[in-house]
């Protein structure tokens, strides 16, 4: 397999480790002063040993050693591997372990002060900034996300990744949902703070720009742009299966067609 063709199936899980190795070492502290430098909850070691990333990445490995290994869908075409793949680390680490799980419960060391970087509405004693407040309105709108992403996207997800490993015809429908509640979530997660910045005002987005591309600038694209396209493809694949059933169909109806003729020729042939 040639390393193109790997990047391409398992892209999902290298973004994924891209993601935990930045928050073991990026600096997790704002340029303008709004975070003081984390405490010794939120250490490195905290991170790597706290059972919400082992939980993520151990059912992310075994999905994967089930699924490509017992399974045996190593020979599946490329695009069906990506997409389970991409459906499994949805499920088990982009909107549940960093979403969730750091985003609104606030469980997983470090990552839970890196998404006080990324918009500090996620807890900011606004009043005095290097303290956090225990909840804020401010946090409405993320946080009515990330229940969605818990309450739909993770279940779906991983209901997604089962359909494709059992090569379950049905996942595409799901699929084609889950890219659309995808989709809506991202405009309703990053909607707001765009448009606050598209009339003037200041944002609550990081000045570290490594934080902002990793958070803010490619994570919208990637997961809108992913969506459309296998919501695109899944409507061709139903569509595809819709016409082959409807073809089986008309043949099955002219099959009986010919054999009703039959019959009755039989039942003229022994009345004479």
């Amino acid at each position: 397999m040639s390393l193109l063709r790997f990047a391409y199936r398992y892209w999902a899980v290298i973004f994924m480790a891209v993601c935990i190795s930045a928050v073991i070492f990026l600096p997790l502290k704002e340029e303008n002063g709004v975070l003081v430098e984390p405490t010794e909850a939120d250490s490195v070691y905290a991170f790597i040993t706290s059972v919400p990333l082992l939980v993520s990445v151990t059912v992310t490995i075994s999905g994967l050693a089930w699924s490509l290994g017992y399974l045996g869908l190593t020979s599946l075409p490329d695009t069906e591997v990506m997409a389970m793949v991409w459906h499994l680390t949805n499920g088990t680490w982009w909107s549940c372990g960093c979403d969730s799980w750091s985003g609104l419960f606030k469980i997983m060391p470090r990552m839970r002060t890196l998404y006080l970087i990324l918009d500090n509405k996620h807890g900011v004693n606004f009043a005095d900034q290097t303290k956090v407040a225990p909840w804020n309105p401010a946090q409405s709108a993320l946080e009515s996300v990330y229940w969605a992403e818990t309450t739909i996207h993770v279940p779906l997800a991983l209901l997604s990744f089962y359909l494709y490993a059992k090569r379950d015809p049905r996942r595409y429908i799901v699929e084609a949902f889950l890219g659309g509640a995808q989709l809506v979530g991202c405009y309703g997660y990053y909607g707001p703070e765009t448009l606050i910045y598209f009339h003037g005002f200041k944002t609550t987005w990081p000045e570290n720009r490594i934080i902002w591309w990793l958070g803010i600038g490619c994570v919208p694209v990637v997961w809108c742009l992913i969506p459309i396209l296998l919501s695109v493809r899944a409507f061709m694949k139903v569509e595809k299966g819709m016409r082959a059933g409807e073809m089986k169909e008309k043949a099955m109806e002219v099959e009986s067609g010919k054999r009703v003729k039959e019959v009755e020729v039989e039942m003229k042939e022994k009345a004479m």
